[in-house]
């Protein structure tokens, strides 16, 4: 399973022998969730009346080749499971998406999710968007304009304000978005600047905008996640978030050199993030699909 997994995933710019350890890294965590009940603990099992080792993942054998699956809820919803197609040694096609539905058809799974290259071509819907720093970037010259501060407790009532108006104004230019676009809640900015993951972006002096960055595996890609970014709405418009973006790569490259890489997800519609990412010189490696099996079929494809 890992040298396929190696194989379907070369295009990610790094090294083949730091690919390989990520996935081995990750498919090992991965593959304990067959029988970790801490895992399926967190599943609504009592809600469903299924019994709680119903959740765990499990590794399908379908024409030979090996799947390893798991059940997932769209944004935690009971009512929306889906099942997560984690790794697999073998192509999937119509008849192993539809074995697959099957075998989790107690859970009433309404679509499959994958993991794929940003190259492939698109099938279903696709769910979200993987971006990774490109060092190449790193060759941006210093932007002294822009600089990144540590929030420290007593930052929180600037925080929470710019994260506030940031969201509202985000809701009403991007309405399609509104229930996906989803604010960092008040708990977790608390927790993020009590573990020193906020920056507070300053210009000529005033806090245009802040960004949390936290270091964890983004699916198997180790690096620093931008978790939410937001520009306060009289700042936006003028290159902010890209800017602050790469003055954040030049300093993690400063204190970890090559292992700095700067992820995140971005949703397909969130026009202006995605921008953000592009002109901060970070590129879509890999995406997530949602599709069915009749995706498959009435496209007559296989991924």
């Amino acid at each position: 399973m890992l040298d396929y997994m190696v194989s379907l995933y070369r295009t990610v710019p790094v090294s083949s022998e730091r690919l390989s350890d990520w996935l081995a890294s990750w498919l090992a965590q991965q593959q304990t969730r067959c029988h970790d009940h801490h895992f399926s603990s967190a599943f609504p099992w009592r809600e469903t009346g299924l019994p709680q080792h119903a959740f765990l993942q499990r590794e399908l054998t379908i024409n030979g080749q090996r799947y390893l699956t798991g059940p997932r809820y769209l944004g935690g919803d009971p009512a929306q499971p889906f099942i997560e197609v984690v790794a697999r040694d073998g192509i999937i096609d119509y008849r192993v998406a539809s074995a697959i539905m099957q075998a989790w058809q107690p859970l009433k799974p309404l679509k499959l999710r994958i993991l794929l290259p940003a190259t492939y071509p698109d099938i279903g819907i696709t769910d979200q968007l993987l971006f990774l720093s490109d060092l190449a970037s790193l060759s941006v010259p210093v932007d002294e304009d822009i600089s990144l501060v540590t929030a420290r407790r007593k930052d929180y009532p600037a925080c929470i304000t710019a994260i506030n108006r940031a969201y509202r104004a985000s809701w009403h230019t991007l309405p399609h978005l509104r229930d996906q676009l989803l604010a960092t809640s008040r708990q977790e900015l608390r927790e993020d600047i009590a573990a020193g993951h906020v920056f507070l972006i300053i210009w000529q002096g005033i806090v245009a905008g802040l960004m949390i960055c936290v270091p964890r595996r983004l699916t198997f890609i180790e690096g620093f996640q931008i978790m939410d970014e937001v520009i306060m709405p009289a700042y936006q418009g003028r290159g902010f978030a890209a800017r602050a973006q790469q003055r954040l790569l030049q300093q993690l490259h400063h204190h970890y050199g090559e292992k700095a890489l700067l992820t995140g997800t971005i949703l397909p519609g969130n026009t202006p993030s995605l921008r953000s990412a592009q002109n901060a010189g970070r590129r879509c490696v890999l995406k997530y699909q949602f599709f069915t099996p009749a995706d498959l079929r009435a496209s007559r494809r296989a991924i």
